[in-house]
């Protein structure tokens, strides 16, 4: 008996529910039918032709897809949120079953022809027609999906430390403000984030909307919406593949004056790291769009280091002549020996090498052993104006020809010239003496030879030295300054932040439909268990308990 009882009381609640749905259906399509007879969806809905349709638009941001600064589009995903009101889709939902909204296909209706003015592919219309919420009243809200590429200028004044402000304006394409006036949807004047998703490129740092109203004397008005997108560059990427890599080759630059000049890989290492920039240039003019407007950030400090690059490779090159320079082929003017050699080490705080043999040999005492000298090979002062003018090449050995020639006539005018107490000598002793005197001015030749070179290279080497602390000051100076000169390189942008600022919470009608039918399920189920507690205490069935209940309770919201 209770089997059958249970059984029964289940039938009963599958033909009421199954009831509900059919005489629901047939509630909507009669709606539909009665709303639709006579309706044109292409005349504006309005009694008289002079009253305008107000429509409130608003724009829901999703996804920054991508932007292309070469091209100069932003590419993005957004909802686009129309709410009008049609008085020809009027009803009393109490006659169709408590229908308080209906969904039907966009084309069914009139809907108004708002379009992205700064369009940059063409398709000015959104890709997926959604239904659109008739709502009692007469109020119909459309929220298409689409995907924007919109015309965005982009400045690169400071890139890669570059914040972009997009324009998205929507504005009717055929009616003017007269016809069709925009609003704000829920007088709320920014871009709605509440379900943006982020971006690993850029963060949204503000999205501020904007009504424009254009009144006309002549003529009817005009109306648009404006939204601003400002985004700022995530700058991790552009840090590490290029502007890391640029400042250590700039610094780089300045390693080639720490190499001795005798090194040939001096402009080696200099025109490799020329051409290295040069890539770097190339990489970053295939980035940024062709503008004679601004020089980008990233390029003013490429092309302050290709000049640095260019200008140390020429000193190199005067660097190396300065020391490979001879006194066969020049002669150092004493204002060079003054700075190069003086002054320029002593600031610079370098210190001379150990002396050379020709300041050990001008430095020993005359004479020490008290031998009486030659008087042609008395001192080093007696022959140094001759060794001032003297070739190496112009001194012969004793037994050379044109030596011997006129030994003996020069012996002679000696003896002549000397007094009758002077020493004489055998002939082998003064060729003897000759030989001794050719190899001691030929010592003294060479290493004054040996000491101008050494000084011209001593000259390069000071030059070197103060080309290395002016290209590492003015190359810090320049990195520092050039870098530094971006607006927003310090600061952060908190994206969790701009979102909770820019959230829209859905009021209005939308959320009376969520209240309504989260009210609606819980009085459904509070009214079946309100039923079965009172089958069992006043002996009434569950069915009926419950329509009873149902009848007092769907409508209270």
């Amino acid at each position: 008996m209770a089997a059958g009882t249970s059984i029964l009381l289940t039938s009963c609640l599958l033909l009421f529910s199954v009831s509900k749905t059919v005489c629901g259906s047939e509630d909507e399509e009669r709606l539909v039918r009665d709303l639709f007879r006579g309706y044109n969806k292409l005349i504006r809905p309005v009694e008289n032709m002079t009253h305008r349709v107000d429509v409130a638009f608003g724009l829901a941001f999703i996804q920054l897809i991508n932007v292309n600064e070469k091209n100069q589009i932003m590419k993005s995903n957004v909802w686009l949120r129309l709410v009008w009101k049609d008085y020809q889709l009027t009803w009393d939902d109490a006659n169709y079953g408590g229908i308080n909204v209906l969904r039907l296909p966009p084309d069914k209706v009139w809907k108004p022809d708002i379009v992205l003015f700064n369009n940059a592919d063409g398709n000015y219309e959104v890709r997926y027609k959604s239904n659109v919420l008739i709502y009692p009243s007469g109020e119909v809200l459309w929220v298409p999906p689409a995907i924007y590429q919109s015309s965005c200028t982009i400045d690169v004044t400071y890139f890669p430390f570059d914040q972009q402000t997009c324009l998205m304006k929507f504005g009717s394409w055929t009616f003017n403000g007269d016809q069709v006036s925009l609003s704000l949807y829920n007088d709320k004047d920014f871009v709605d984030l509440s379900d943006y998703w982020k971006s690993g490129t850029w963060d949204i740092v503000e999205v501020p909307a904007k009504l424009n109203h254009y009144p006309n004397d002549d003529g009817p008005s005009e109306t648009d919406i404006t939204f601003f997108i400002t985004i700022r560059r995530k700058t991790l990427f552009y840090t590490v593949n290029l502007i890391l890599p640029t400042v250590l080759i700039s610094f780089l630059c300045v390693l080639v004056f720490y190499l001795p000049a005798e090194a040939g890989e001096k402009v080696t290492l200099g025109i490799s790291i020329l051409l290295s920039l040069v890539v770097f240039l190339l990489l970053v003019s295939k980035i940024l769009p062709p503008t004679s407007l601004v020089l980008p950030l990233i390029a003013k400090y490429l092309l302050f280091t290709f000049v640095m690059n260019t200008v140390s490779i020429l000193v190199t090159v005067v660097i190396i002549n300065l020391n490979f320079r001879g006194p066969r082929t020049h002669r150092m003017p004493n204002w060079i020996r003054l700075v190069f050699l003086k002054y320029l080490p002593a600031i610079l705080f370098m210190k001379r090498p150990r002396k050379t043999r020709q300041h050990w040999m001008n430095e020993m005492p005359a004479n020490p052993s008290g031998v009486p000298q030659h008087p042609q090979y008395s001192s080093p002062q007696l022959s140094k104006s001759k060794m001032d003018i003297m070739e190496l090449s112009d001194l012969h050995h004793p037994n050379c020809k044109i030596n011997r020639t006129n030994a003996y006539d020069r012996e002679m005018n000696r003896r002549g010239s000397e007094g009758s107490d002077s020493l004489f000598m055998t002939p082998e002793a003064y060729k003897a003496t000759e030989a001794v005197e050719f190899i001691a001015e030929h010592l003294r030749n060479e290493d004054e030879y040996i000491q101008v070179r050494e000084d011209w290279k001593y000259v390069a080497m000071v030059i070197d030295r103060l080309q290395l602390y002016i290209f590492f000051t003015v190359t810090t100076a320049g990195t520092i300054g050039i870098l530094m000169d971006a607006p927003h390189i310090f600061e952060y942008v908190d994206q969790d932040k701009i979102i909770e600022t820019y959230k829209v919470v859905v009021i209005g009608m939308e959320g009376w439909v969520q209240d309504w039918v989260q009210g609606w399920v819980q009085g459904w189920v509070q009214g079946w268990v309100q039923g079965w507690v009172h089958a069992w205490t006043n002996s009434v069935s569950p069915g009926e308990a419950y329509l009873n209940f149902e009848d007092n309770s769907l409508y209270r919201f």
